[in-house]
């Protein structure tokens, strides 16, 4: 699964000026402004996520401190780890990014 589309790639929320050119039954959804900050600052950060075990990994094959079966099989869960939080992050973001998508800018003005 690959990444969805930064968060620069979907409509941003209606500015104040923008909202002002809206026909007077309409008015900014806050539900979009809430996701699209959401989605940005999780796409910002999501490589934090991705990168959380990095290091074991680094350690794991940058020393022969430890050798053997267990530490190969050790090192085949780690890995394996590693992906499933890969997997993790991305689905994270295209969770939001879908809910994010199947929300209006705008909903009637009440």
């Amino acid at each position: 699964m690959a990444a969805p589309p930064p968060p620069g790639s979907l409509p941003p929320p209606l500015d104040s000026a923008a909202a002002t050119r809206l026909p007077a039954t309409e008015q900014p959804n806050p539900a979009y402004r809430e996701l699209y900050q959401a989605y940005a600052d999780a796409y910002g950060s999501i490589g934090r996520l991705r990168r959380a075990l990095d290091p074991a990994v680094r350690t794991l094959g940058g020393t022969d401190a430890w050798l053997g079966p267990e530490a190969r099989q050790w090192g085949g869960r780690l890995d394996a780890e590693r992906a499933t939080l890969h997997k993790a992050a991305d689905t994270i973001l295209w969770d939001i990014y879908d809910r994010l998508s199947a929300t209006r800018r705008t909903i009637p003005r009440v």
